[in-house]
């Protein structure tokens, strides 16, 4: 066997040692956090546990409470547990993204984010009733949390709040896909900015006006699928397997953001999204 080789297996050896240790440390955590007196369930975003390397992302960690625990106790829960490689406690408290800790496993950040239970349920059942159609500050989808909730995967359920809460979304309320649709169709209607942007050939008030107009699209698109928009990741990845779009939508959608990079291009840039959103138009009106 040639150097090159042993070197390979030796790395490969690292990498695979590096991922069980990283695997080891992560559950360790969970089982301190679960002995918090208030913790009642505790679930990662993603539906599958992912320990990404170093530079390659993070791992929300979704934990559920009577009440949030003391900065003391949670502060424990990490400096108790063994090769971790940095922390910092109360990094954010309150607001939609909890109370947050931050634990670093071989590079890796890891967020461990406190909610209250009751406030979850309570802000769940105001989404599903149509009371927050639009994004919040922070790109903050709160239908998206309705979407990171339905796929969560669940580490520890004392009291089945997390399996209850999975159950509850697990169809797309009827109600909710008519409010949602409605909301955003109309904010589709006004056109203004995007008209004005085109005729200056501002690219960068085009790309300004494109982007709050993409979003009610998007938003739009997903609720007619009764799908809960999660984010604007990957969202070409979802559209591919709607059934309800208009003709080559992922293709256009592209093509309208790359024309709309370029001063000559915001014309046929702009041609091609009015026929989009008219195509959505009608299929929405046929639905609704």
């Amino acid at each position: 066997m040639s150097k090159a080789s042993d070197n390979r297996m030796e790395k490969t050896d690292n990498v695979e040692e590096c991922a069980k240790l990283m695997e080891t440390v992560f559950y360790n955590i969970i089982d301190r956090v679960k002995a918090l007196r208030e913790v009642r369930s505790i679930g990662v975003s993603g539906g599958n546990i992912f320990l990404p390397k170093p530079g390659e992302g993070d791992v929300d960690v979704f934990i559920y409470c009577s009440d949030i625990p003391p900065s003391e106790s949670r502060q424990d829960v990490i400096t108790k547990t063994s090769k971790t490689s940095g922390y910092r406690t109360d990094v954010f408290k309150g607001g939609f993204w909890g109370t947050g800790d931050l634990v670093i496993i071989s590079g890796v950040e890891i967020w461990l984010m406190y909610f209250i239970e009751e406030e979850t349920s309570a802000f769940i059942d105001s989404v599903l009733n149509g009371d927050y159609p639009d994004r919040l500050e922070n790109y903050f989808y709160p239908v998206g949390r309705c979407a990171m909730l339905k796929d969560i995967r669940i580490l520890y359920d004392k009291n089945d709040f997390l399996s209850s809460m999975k159950q509850k979304l697990s169809l797309y309320p009827g109600s909710l896909a008519v409010k949602m649709t409605r909301h955003h169709m109309t904010a589709l209607e006004d056109t203004e900015d995007l008209i004005r942007a085109v005729e200056r050939k501002d690219v960068l008030f085009y790309h300004f006006a494109l982007d709050i107009a993409l979003d009610h699209f998007l938003q739009a698109l997903f609720s007619i699928n009764k799908i809960y928009f999660p984010s604007r990741k990957r969202s070409l990845s979802y559209i591919a397997g709607f059934a309800l779009k208009p003709d080559m939508c992922e293709q256009r959608l592209s093509q309208v953001t790359a024309m709309g990079g370029h001063a000559e291009g915001l014309k046929d840039s702009y041609e091609i999204w009015r026929k989009l959103t008219d195509e959505l138009k009608n299929l929405t009106e046929r639905l609704y």
